[in-house]
């Protein structure tokens, strides 16, 4: 299965360590915006301090998940579906655009927990969004 994963997904799977995300990612074709790399950034301590690990083994688990994903930068994506993206999620997390136009872009569902993101989104008309009970059957 080929899946968008946004930002909750990303820091539930670096804050629970779960070799379960890890087996996931490896068995599907998981897509991330560029914008993550910047998230992880300036929550890094914070993640880090959640996931009670040392920074060591943090790292190597993020290096870990993230061997596993394909990363599609900001400019590889069209004009157009920015617009309908953006238009999707001003009105519920404009910090949500870039995942949705990836959506968008690639024709594959959005993975997220964020319930706000989810029924916002499909009362929009945008259906191609999953959560993580939803994905779990698909697979």
């Amino acid at each position: 299965m080929r899946v968008v994963v946004d930002s909750n997904i990303i820091f539930s799977a670096l804050i629970s360590g779960k070799e379960a995300y890890l087996d996931i990612f490896k068995k599907n074709d998981v897509y991330i915006p560029d914008i993550v790399f910047s998230e992880l950034d300036r929550y890094e301590l914070r993640l880090i301090h959640k996931t009670k690990l040392k920074q060591t083994k943090f790292k190597n688990f993020v290096c870990m998940l993230f061997e596993e994903v394909i990363v599609i930068p900001k400019f590889a994506i069209s004009e157009e579906n920015w617009q309908k993206a953006y238009k999707i999620c001003k009105d519920i997390d404009e910090k949500d655009t870039p995942f949705v136009v990836l959506s968008l872009e690639l024709q594959i569902p959005l993975w997220t927990n964020d319930k706000k993101l989810l029924s916002g989104v499909r009362e929009k008309g945008f259906d191609n969004i999953v959560n993580s009970e939803q994905l779990f059957d698909k697979t």
